[in-house]
């Protein structure tokens, strides 16, 4: 359903049938505007014949200049040629200054009738084309972020993943990045799309931990105008956005077995089917996967579909606790303390103390845990001192409370985040939630 024909005259309408069906499939005819909204409403009509003058007497086309703003307000990629009599150029050239693309004298050849249609679907579908782009940059504009500098660290696990890293940016390698909440699983992936030949193509996080199931698809793959309720107008999904450059699926780990199913088959055939649209579109994308579950974790079934997982790890990196490389402790700070002093205009310093002190806290929420704790010190504008949360200490806080029964229980049951959220009585979504919240 491409083509949409509006004319008082049911003769012509049959006339302009007969001639595109054997080209352009069926053709749809209304003898008024006001008759043809549920096709208007179908989001499929890439091209509409449009006579200007509806009621009997009319010729100064008043009418139908009118229902060319009125369709072009609710379709801005539809392609409009206004049919006019012999004569009337004046009130044609008003439309094509309305939005009309082009127009047709009465009475017109069969074969004019042919080209000007066949030249308005080309149209229509290279304005479609344009929308996606737009859409595209204004996926861009939510994605953009402001990149932390990369310190890969001096402590010799780091330099070991520091040649890993090197030797496989500039691939086409699927990577899967392995480690605990705030050890900098997004920096380092940042890190490797900048170093790669697509560093100047988007860099797109897709945070899977955070998609609720109902709108999966829509996010991911993006949708049609109409395929349901909210679907206002077409949009882009991020994988889509992602052509060219490079697709950071974030928490893959957390996504359920059904939804699995529908991503594995998308990386497979590199092709995405918008929701309620049945037209493949190809995409090419440089994957990346993140994850808080170890790769053990992964290749348990009854989590994660081994065929999935072998089709995002082709490399595995894995970013290890901050308590785990002590020598990074020190040059992290500094980097911390020297771009929060500039941010918040202050002079705050660290004495060798502080740093023997940073070095002896377990950092349970990692790099991200340091970041924020220094930032609180530089706008407090003092050093304090970090709080151990030892098993034996009370508070009556219900904040570090919640914070200290979700992380027992989430090392009891060795991070498998489905078994520790049925013990806490809370779906995996909240709890991944919580996680982010406590910096766990």
């Amino acid at each position: 359903m491409q083509i949409l024909a509006l004319d008082d005259d049911p003769l012509l309408l049959h006339t302009i049938s007969m001639v595109l069906e054997d080209t352009f499939g069926e053709i749809f005819t209304a003898e008024h505007p006001s008759q043809a909204q549920v096709y208007l409403d179908s989001g499929e009509i890439k091209v509409i014949l449009l006579d200007l003058n509806f009621a009997i007497g009319d010729s100064d086309g008043s009418e139908g200049l009118a229902w060319i703003k009125r369709i072009k307000d609710q379709l801005p990629s539809v392609t409009v040629i206004v049919l006019t009599a012999h004569g009337f150029v004046d009130i044609a050239v008003k439309a094509l200054k309305q939005g009309a693309s082009d127009f047709l004298e009465k009475p017109f050849s069969n074969e004019k009738l042919i080209a000007t249609v066949q030249a308005g679907i080309n149209l229509a579908e290279s304005q479609s084309q344009l929308n996606d782009v737009s859409a595209k940059n204004e996926v861009l504009v939510q994605q953009v972020n402001i990149q932390d500098q990369m310190i890969l660290g001096d402590s010799e696990v780091m330099r070991r993943l520091t040649e890993t890293v090197e030797r496989v940016a500039n691939t086409e390698a699927s990577l899967l990045i392995t480690g605990a909440h705030g050890t900098g699983k997004e920096v380092l992936a940042r890190y490797i799309h900048k170093k790669s030949e697509r560093a100047a193509e988007p860099f797109i996080h897709a945070d899977l931990g955070a998609i609720t199931h109902s709108l999966f698809e829509s996010t991911l793959f993006g949708h049609k105008k109409g395929a349901f309720t909210d679907a206002t107008q077409d949009k882009i999904g991020l994988i889509e956005a992602a052509n060219l450059g490079t697709l950071m699926l974030d928490e893959v780990g957390n996504l359920p077995l059904p939804l699995q199913s529908k991503l594995l088959s998308v990386l497979q055939n590199r092709e995405v089917n918008r929701v309620g649209e049945n037209r493949p579109r190809a995409v090419d994308i440089r994957l990346i996967s993140t994850t808080h579950l170890s790769l053990e974790q992964l290749t348990d079934a009854s989590i994660f579909r081994q065929d999935l997982l072998f089709r995002i790890n082709t490399i595995h990196l894995h970013l290890p606790d901050l308590k785990d490389r002590k020598a990074d402790i020190k040059p992290l700070a500094d980097y911390f303390l020297s771009r929060f002093n500039k941010k918040y205009k202050r002079t705050l310093a660290f004495a060798k103390a502080d740093y023997k002190s940073f070095e002896d806290y377990k950092w349970p929420g990692n790099v991200r845990e340091l970041k924020n704790s220094i930032e609180r010190m530089v706008v407090m504008n003092q050093v304090e001192s970090l709080d151990q949360h030892s098993d034996t200490q009370q508070t009556d806080n219900l904040y570090e409370v919640e914070k200290r029964k979700i992380a027992e229980i989430i090392e009891r049951h060795s991070g498998n985040i489905t078994h520790a959220a049925a013990e806490l009585g809370i779906g995996r979504n909240t709890l991944y939630r919580k996680m982010k919240k406590y910096d766990l």
